[in-house]
């Protein structure tokens, strides 16, 4: 089979027009029409219906099945074409979200440049749900991903490196500051300066809303840990940040006391299906190896 003609035929059942679909990809439409009727000769079916009367392509049964498999096929081998990219060209492209890459990739860098490895990296940094797309997607070859409990992923392998608590932050001078742990209930009213939500802190800080039945009022959401503390700093608001990536000097820590609360696990991914080169098990082995 013709991987373009997958391409022709996803295209096909979204847009259910030959012209539009011919468009697009600068062909002419008997190439459209000729790639449909290859994939019909090699499934023995009928993919489409033309209803004449109506001028309307409808998709068949088993062109909606055909469907259900195009864009796994296709999402496979953009993987394929990527992985094999990067082992041509000896790089890792590995991601990294901002607290991980805050708290821990300094020392998986320094150990990386020791090894005469670190040239060789190719660092994205995104929120943690951003970074497992890509992954899945094959754009990144490992990363670095925070969550709220132990990973668990049929299609990526995972293995935790550290873990650590949620803290609430507030400026030297909020009255909070005086204390050394809170109920999360006591910070309805407050201002929180906060991650987005393609950040595990997101849905941390969910998980606690929903167990104490109110919504906190954030105010700013920023994906950098050293504005969001500089902004608490300033009294801006509050935060709720995992205590590794806490660093500012000019910030208070408070416990939480709520039962159960989320931690913040750390883990290396990466695909199941990945065939890890000679290099790209060096990195892994160094990321493991990094102690909380």
């Amino acid at each position: 089979m013709n991987i373009k003609d997958f391409e022709y035929f996803q295209a096909m059942f979204q847009e259910r027009n030959f012209s539009r679909v011919a468009a697009k990809f600068k062909v002419s439409q008997p190439t459209i029409s000729t790639a449909i009727k290859r994939l019909e000769t090699e499934l023995n079916t009928q993919l489409f219906v033309r209803d004449a009367s109506q001028h309307r392509l409808t998709t068949t049964l088993s062109g909606q099945q055909l469907a259900e498999h195009t864009g796994i096929i296709l999402n496979q081998v953009r993987v394929a074409k990527n992985e094999i990219q990067n082992i041509n060209t000896g790089k890792i492209v590995l991601g990294l979200p901002p607290v991980i890459s805050q708290s821990y990739f300094p020392q998986i860098a320094a150990e990386l440049a020791k090894q005469d490895l670190l040239t060789q990296i190719i660092p994205v940094e995104r929120g943690s749900a951003e970074l497992l797309k890509l992954l899945l997607n094959g754009t990144l070859d490992m990363a670095l991903v925070g969550s709220i409990q132990p990973f668990d992923s049929a299609r990526l392998f995972s293995q935790t490196f550290a873990k650590t608590n949620f803290k609430i932050i507030v400026g030297k001078d909020n009255p909070l500051a005086n204390q050394s742990d809170v109920w999360f209930r006591d910070l309805q009213d407050l201002n929180f300066i906060t991650f987005g939500s393609s950040f595990v802190h997101s849905e941390a800080l969910k998980q606690l809303s929903h167990a104490n039945h109110f919504r906190p009022k954030i105010t700013y959401q920023s994906e950098d840990p050293q504005v969001i503390q500089g902004m608490v700093e300033k009294n801006v608001g509050i935060s709720f940040l995992a205590e590794s990536a806490v660093t500012n000097p000019n910030v208070v820590q408070l416990n939480l006391l709520d039962d159960p609360q989320p931690e913040f696990y750390m883990s290396l991914a990466y695909r199941t299906n990945h065939i890890l080169s000679p290099v790209q098990q060096k990195v892994v082995d160094i990321c493991l190896d990094i102690k909380n």
